[in-house]
């Protein structure tokens, strides 16, 4: 690297350089826990200029909610507490838990019944925690027609908020770089790794100023859903739900299909194992599986 952007004291002898003293790196202090998964960046310091995905709805918030109702005042989590957090959050959905909550303000009650029942369902989905399971083991989720909304949903909502006003050709370059959804499926590789990327932050910050909710930070140059009427953005989102009642998001998936389970909306999130020669594995649930997971207990001085 050359100029300004050259290590500063790089000696190619030594392979040495001047870094950074740890008082000037970013320090947690008298926080009762720290949670991480691949988040965001301490304050002050930016993002990957390839990433575009970060925003106040984020994959580790399930885990961080959980861990903070369960340290609230005087309570204490051990580990076996944390690890069932960890098993909890692991199969939220983001787009329900983080950003459904403020699209059902703005959907309200419409007249339609088609419309209305879709939106219960929904709403109470979210409000049992916006989950991707099968508590009893039946094949089939708790929930599974509101997921299946959901999952129908997602791409039309996100085109009836932004792309009337950023336009096509833009709406769709940005996804070039910022995925609509990083949904468990993951494209058919079924990694079980999910919501690292998505417009999950730009529609919850969008909706949250058309509500003119309190605490916005950094806000967008305008607002796009409905361009700022809540009148059109409700009739938008109204639309757009209507048009992916009808839809079984769950097609063609080689997965599924070598599994006997074609079209299967529990088959469709379901972690794959690659073979080893001739060694194979049968699917498990979903879970939103990290590359490796660790909970640690600090007992001594810190």
């Amino acid at each position: 690297m050359l100029g300004s952007r050259e290590w500063r004291g790089f000696d190619p002898e030594r392979l040495s350089a001047t870094y950074t003293p740890r008082s000037a790196h970013p320090n947690a202090l008298d926080q009762s826990y720290i949670a991480d998964w691949n988040g965001k960046q301490a304050r002050g310091y930016r993002a990957a200029d390839g990433n575009w995905a970060y925003g106040a709805p984020y994959r580790v918030d399930p885990l961080i909610e959980r861990i903070r109702a369960g340290t609230r005042g005087k309570r204490r989590m051990n580990l076996v507490q944390l690890v069932d957090a960890m098993r909890d959050a692991a199969t939220v959905d983001l787009r329900g838990s983080g950003v459904l909550p403020f699209a059902l303000k703005v959907l309200g009650r419409p007249t339609d019944p088609r419309l209305r029942a879709a939106i219960a369902k929904l709403r109470a989905w979210q409000r049992d925690g916006a989950h991707r399971r099968d508590l009893d083991r039946d094949g089939t989720y708790e929930h599974s027609e509101a997921i299946r909304i959901m999952d129908a949903w997602w791409p039309r909502w996100i085109a009836a908020e932004f792309r009337p006003v950023l336009g096509r050709k833009l709406f769709e370059s940005i996804q070039t770089i910022n995925e609509l959804a990083n949904e468990p499926n993951n494209h058919g590789d079924h990694l079980g790794s999910a919501w690292q990327n998505g417009w999950f932050g730009y529609a919850r910050k969008d909706l949250r100023t058309l509500l003119k909710a309190k605490g916005v930070r950094g806000r967008y140059s305008r607002t796009y859903c409905g361009r700022g009427s809540r009148a059109r953005c409700r009739k938008a989102l109204r639309t757009s739900l209507a048009q992916a009642l009808p839809v079984n998001p769950y097609g063609e998936d080689a997965v599924c299909a070598a599994a006997g389970r074609g079209g299967d909306q529990d088959c469709h999130d379901a972690i794959f194992f690659r073979p080893l020669g001739g060694v194979t594995q049968p699917l498990i649930p979903w879970q939103n599986r990290p590359t490796y997971q660790q909970a640690v207990e600090v007992r001594g001085h810190r």
